[in-house]
């Protein structure tokens, strides 16, 4: 009995050293997936909505690639909004440089110097949002908001605003965050 015994764990010490050998070789990486792969149509609507379960800068990186809007925390949503909209028309030269309203989107995460037509405002307890190019609840418009500072004085209708700031995006709108509304220049 001792005999079978010393055999049969010879077998299994064997099995395992193969198993081990074997399951040793395998090597799993994340790389990129080869260029036939990358070729394959991608779902939006599918693909925002996977998002969630990958890490947040990989996630933020992909939504913009992608066009998604962020909904909530970590939570990706492909816009599917079906009514056409009509592009308003850029801005050919910005007072005082930077760029225009339509284009900020592009720059999120970069500070830069944002100007647009006034299309509308409003407020909410003590904060000012100010719209450009499109009004509120546009997902296409340029947003300046100005925190806790009560109401702004009227801005004519028409008028051109321009402010600096880092760039972010909220809800997909692209926004410039201020605190002190001298920071807008009005060009009338």
């Amino acid at each position: 009995m001792p005999r079978l015994l010393r055999n049969l764990a010879t077998a299994v010490a064997i099995l395992l050293a193969s198993l081990l050998t074997a399951c040793g070789a395998t090597s799993y990486s994340y790389e990129q997936p080869e260029a036939a792969q990358e070729s394959a149509t991608v779902d939006p609507v599918v693909a925002c909505a996977g998002l969630a379960a990958a890490p947040t800068g990989m996630a933020q990186e992909r939504a913009d690639e992608l066009g998604c809007v962020k909904v909530g925390d970590n939570a990706w949503e492909y816009p599917t909004d079906s009514t056409p909209v009509e592009a308003a028309p850029p801005a050919e030269s910005q007072p005082g440089g930077g760029i225009s309203w339509n284009e900020a989107a592009e720059y999120a995460g970069t500070t830069q110097r944002v100007c647009g037509p006034l299309a509308g405002g409003g407020n909410s307890d003590d904060d000012v949002f100010l719209n450009l190019g499109r009004d509120y609840p546009d997902i296409g418009r340029f947003q300046i908001v100005v925190w806790d500072i009560g109401s702004l004085e009227s801005i004519a209708g028409g008028a051109t605003l321009c402010t600096s700031g880092p760039i972010t995006l909220y809800e997909g709108v692209p926004q410039i965050e201020l605190v002190d509304p001298s920071l807008i220049d009005i060009y009338e």
